[in-house]
């Protein structure tokens, strides 16, 4: 009888790079392009690539690119971010996109690795805001970021020319009123401190 040998199954490798090439930025872009895009990103969202490398350059983004086993798998960045008094980052909201083969555990694995970086150059609160219809990037954030729902705030930014309510994450439980508190300095309709809607977001929000 014979018999087949099974070669060892091969651990990818996964590298998050901060000084990826321009074709490794070109080879996400072009394909986040392709992507269905129509709840992913507000209306600020830079249009062109070279737009998006101005903002790293200008210091308002601080982008990772993802690799496994030496191929673009997507991007992971901060944006909107808040520094102290010595200019260092101290929070960021994060976006991301991931091509479609690399999405779920090396997805999940990648943010990790990404989180790690972040939280060792001290950026120690880390934030999240998805349309209310991205049902997609809502499952990503729970289960493979393990980021905790904070709730919905409303009016919050435009998508298509409309203002569109969006739902507020963070990666740490403690940082929910940290989170809205940075929501309210982004939002396009600040909430009043205290209002009906905000109290009906802050229930919804400890009830998911």
């Amino acid at each position: 009888m014979a018999t087949a040998l099974l070669a060892p199954l091969s651990i990818p490798s996964l590298v998050v790079t901060d000084t990826p090439t321009i074709e490794q930025m070109r080879v996400w872009w072009e394909a986040m392009r392709r992507d269905d895009l129509s709840v992913a990103y507000a209306d600020a969202f830079p249009e062109t690539l070279t737009d998006f490398r101005l903002e790293i350059a200008q210091g308002t983004k601080k982008l990772l690119i993802c690799l496994v086993n030496g191929h673009v798998a997507g991007a992971l960045w901060l944006h909107d971010m808040a520094h102290r008094s010595d200019r260092t980052v101290l929070a960021g909201w994060v976006g991301g996109f991931f091509l479609p083969a690399y999405r779920g555990s090396l997805a999940a694995r990648l943010w990790q690795a990404a989180r790690q970086r972040w939280e060792a150059q001290r950026i120690t609160h880390l934030f999240a805001a998805t349309h209310i219809a991205n049902r997609r990037s809502q499952a990503f954030l729970a289960r493979g970021m393990g980021f905790h729902r904070v709730g919905i705030y409303p009016c919050f930014t435009l998508f298509h020319g409309q203002t569109t309510d969006v739902v507020i994450y963070c990666a740490n439980p403690n940082d929910a009123p940290l989170a809205w508190t940075y929501a309210h300095k982004r939002a396009l309709r600040p909430l009043q401190p205290v209002t009906h809607e905000r109290n009906l977001a802050i229930r919804e929000g400890e009830q998911s």
